[in-house]
């Protein structure tokens, strides 16, 4: 890619459920490198839309790139055509995705949680797996624990499982559907604290959070999703301490 190529490209994405139309005509770019935050009240578009780019959700009109892939297509004859299963398992390798809840098998332990897709997605042997998921665990803190099972570590230490689990795969693209929402409040900040350190790594994530410190402090660019559409967008610092729109300035008091 170029320096002018965005890494993630939504072009009048549409998505609706029944008669309910959740994402309404979405266009945005996401340059590599960056950290786009999109927040918003509940029911607005923001996880829909971050479950499209992954596609666990079938968009209805316009498409999405992460590079030069298309989520859930491709081009055949110069016409997108569904992708296949194993196409779109090629697709997911390049996005990783962290959900409210951590999805942890809970038979494993934290290394096996971690290696299970770089085994059996990857192809990748079981040594260069374990050596890959240790270093994925020790680089969000949590080294000393691979033994455990998710019944005997805090929410906390769970969700850093799970980015490890995302990062060991070495994707592109991380996605994050407000990872700390289903935390106690003291457990917050540690994992706030490694998704800053992969944003400073130069990790490349659309964050969907209510944590709007963090969003002010770590994430590129903010976009307001309301209604299905976005309402504003722009710097981050600019958007939560000057935003433009009315519904913008109603949303962060209430959230303030």
């Amino acid at each position: 890619m170029t320096a002018e190529t965005p890494l993630v490209t939504i072009r009048n994405v549409v998505k609706s459920y029944g008669d309910v139309e959740v994402l309404k005509d979405i266009s945005l770019d996401v340059a590599e490198g960056e950290v786009l935050c999109l927040i918003g009240p509940s029911g607005s578009g923001k996880s829909t839309l971050l479950r499209c780019v992954n596609y666990l959700e079938r968009i209805d009109g316009g498409y999405i790139k992460v590079d030069d892939q298309y989520a859930g297509a491709v081009v055949k004859d110069g016409v997108l055509h569904e992708a296949t299963p194993s196409q779109l398992a090629d697709y997911r390798q390049h996005v990783g995705m962290v959900f409210q809840h951590f999805n942890l098998f809970l038979h494993l332990t934290a290394l096996e949680n971690v290696t299970i897709g770089l085994r059996k997605v990857r192809g990748l042997g079981k040594r260069e797996a374990i050596e890959r998921g240790r270093a994925a665990l020790a680089s969000v803190g949590l080294g000393h624990l691979e033994g455990s099972y998710p019944r005997n570590l805090s929410g906390g230490q769970q969700q850093r499982v799970a980015i490890a689990r995302a990062v060991a795969m070495e994707p592109r693209l991380m996605l994050f559907d407000e990872p700390t929402s289903a935390l106690d409040p003291e457990l917050v900040g540690e994992v706030l604290s490694v998704m800053r350190g992969l944003a400073e790594g130069g990790m490349t994530m659309i964050v969907v959070t209510h944590e709007m410190n963090f969003a002010r402090e770590v994430a590129s660019r903010v976009a307001f999703m309301d209604q299905g559409c976005i309402a504003e967008i722009g710097d981050a610092r600019e958007v939560i301490d000057s935003p433009q729109s009315e519904r913008t300035k109603t949303f962060l008091r209430r959230v303030g």
